[in-house]
């Protein structure tokens, strides 16, 4: 990949862009300056606290200004500066208290509600709800701001999400700070995640804040699952000596931890955490949560699916106007705007899939099935296409045959394809080559002729043994997973993960584990027209699933 990804495979471009480097360096009187290095990003730190501002905690101090001097004073001498501050709980006084002091930060608040306990703190009015505060000029951040459940606008307290977009540790990042509750489903960290996927546009994420929720709650599941762009989530004081519970002075036996500090695995590393009582609120049951984490470099990192580089896995569909077009994922099983790849009598009744880098450049390529021509289009990284080229001439013809890229099948490192025909399953083994992947071995039948009719869907390796799984769906709509022995040349026996009608659910398509829990999930279209993503991990049913597009998707001929 890289600057040059335009010019590959052409000398006379190379040739342009190495004359116009050479000509740079003239240029400056013939001096070969070499820029400085960048300075390294440096720790992230954050800070999550609960205020308690409004309640019967009552606070220790008597006016908005000592709370602020005070908790700045106990914040840095816990941590140090930090870089992000999310504070919940928190009143309008306290709130223009604290920016008065936190020089040099941008701020972002959200609050609706007027509880009468405001009132002691003074300011601008008496507004009760949650900051953010992240270092760093206004200019250069972009603000984000969400309910972390869109429904519930009549509560006494509504559930926020806040995060800010911009440079954190010497690079852009999404920081965001919450404060969600035991009532919403899971927490409301679907939703949270959902706005972070979105918001963060696979830039690296953290977030922290008060989820009411005990590390082992089933809502910081979704959490450690994470987003595509970043990997899972990694607690900042996971691990064997976390605590599972807070200490506290009398009259309470204990308060549980409810407040957690989630960095991307992808982009962070070296993560350490404490929490402190900074004395603002006796017996409060959140304490001050420091926590910090070492900015890491991305490595190049492929995820099946991903077209267009962003690590999301992306969904290709030929509709019936014989046009191509690229579906953006963007998590949850969910997708963007789509955009035309490819147009055209050619692509009238096209079989498409993606599955597999055939050229080595690090990005999926897609393979179609035009008319009798079995094609290979390398990607751009950008999920625009090359010109195809012919990938294997079949003395038969393609027409009759369904080829569908499903991975490595074999595991011996390079992309394969499985094709139906008459004569049943074929594996057509790959190989990787720099000017674009090829068939060059001879082509095994792994399954006998009641393959024709059944509906190939490919979720790649599923566990991890380096090998991709089969699955297919036959005439009656159940849905069975295979696994390819390589020794024998065969499949084994079918293990059944639902049933899914054809007469209802036309169209299927897997595009392997979306939503990070660990299993494959899967998408059918509906007779209404509509897009349905099926989770793995739970049979796949008529009546399960959600719609994540409504309209439509019967003017398509196929998904891949």
């Amino acid at each position: 990949m890289g600057v040059l990804r335009g010019v590959r495979g052409s000398a006379a471009a190379r040739a342009t862009v190495g004359m116009a480097l050479l000509m740079g360096l003239v240029a400056a009187g013939g001096r070969h300056e070499v820029a400085a290095d960048p300075a390294p990003p440096q720790p992230v730190r954050t800070v999550s606290y609960n205020a308690c501002g409004a309640h019967t905690c009552q606070n220790t101090v008597d006016s908005a200004d000592t709370w602020a001097a005070k908790f700045l004073s106990r914040m840095n001498a816990e941590g140090g500066p930090a870089d992000v501050i999310a504070l919940q709980e928190m009143c309008t006084g306290q709130y223009e208290a604290l920016q008065k002091v936190l020089t040099g930060y941008s701020a972002h608040w959200a609050g609706e509600q007027e509880p009468a306990g405001c009132g002691r703190w003074g300011g601008s009015s008496t507004k009760f709800g949650q900051v953010l505060f992240v270092k760093g000029a206004a200019a250069d951040f972009t603000a984000y701001r969400a309910l972390a459940n869109p429904a519930e606008t009549s509560i006494a307290q509504q559930r926020w999400m806040l995060c800010l977009r911009g440079p954190v540790g010497g690079r852009t990042t999404l920081a965001c700070g919450t404060h969600l509750s035991p009532s919403l489903p899971l927490n409301g960290t679907p939703v949270v995640l959902a706005n972070m996927e979105r918001w963060a546009a696979g830039a690296p994420a953290l977030i922290t804040g008060d989820f009411n929720a005990i590390p082992g709650h089933s809502g910081l599941v979704p959490m450690r699952t994470g987003l595509c762009g970043t990997g899972p989530f990694v607690e900042a004081d996971a691990g064997k000596n976390a605590p599972t519970a807070y200490a506290s002075a009398a009259p309470f036996s204990y308060r549980l931890k409810y407040d957690h500090a989630f960095f991307g695995s992808r982009d962070f590393t070296e993560l350490r955490a404490r929490t402190a009582d900074i004395d603002l609120t006796p017996g409060e049951d959140h304490k001050l949560v420091w926590a910090e984490a070492k900015p890491l470099e991305r490595g190049a990192t492929q995820v099946p699916g991903d077209l267009t580089g962003d690590l999301c896995p992306d969904m290709l569909a030929v509709r019936k106007d014989d046009t191509l077009r690229l579906y953006p994922g963007t998590g949850r099983g969910a997708f963007g705007s789509p955009r035309v790849i490819g147009s055209g009598p050619e692509w009238s009744g096209a079989v498409v899939s993606h599955r597999g880098d055939w050229d080595g450049d690090g990005d999926e390529d897609v393979v179609a099935r035009k008319g009798d021509q079995l094609l290979l289009h390398r990607n751009t990284g950008t999920g625009d296409l090359e010109p195809g080229v012919v990938m294997k001439v079949s003395e038969t013809g393609w027409a009759h045959a369904s080829p569908v890229a499903a991975g490595d099948i074999d595991g011996d490192g390079g992309p394969d394809v499985l094709a139906t025909s008459s004569t049943g399953l074929w594996l057509h083994r790959g190989r990787v080559a720099a000017d674009g992947g090829w068939l060059s071995f001879s082509a095994v039948r792994i399954g006998p002729a009641e393959w024709k009719d059944r509906e190939v869907l490919v979720p790649g390796d599923t566990d991890g043994d380096g090998k991709a799984e089969v699955w297919a769906r036959d005439t009656a709509g159940t849905v069975e997973r295979y696994a390819y022995d390589s020794g024998t040349r065969t499949l084994g026996a079918p293990i059944t993960l639902g049933s899914l009608p054809k007469e209802s659910r036309p169209l299927g398509l897997s595009l392997g584990d979306v939503d990070g829990d660990g299993h494959a999930d899967l998408w059918t279209t509906t007779v209404a027209a509509d897009l349905v993503f099926h989770p793995g991990g739970t049979p796949f049913a008529e009546a399960g699933g959600v719609a994540v597009g409504t309209g439509g998707w019967g003017y398509f001929s196929r998904l891949g």
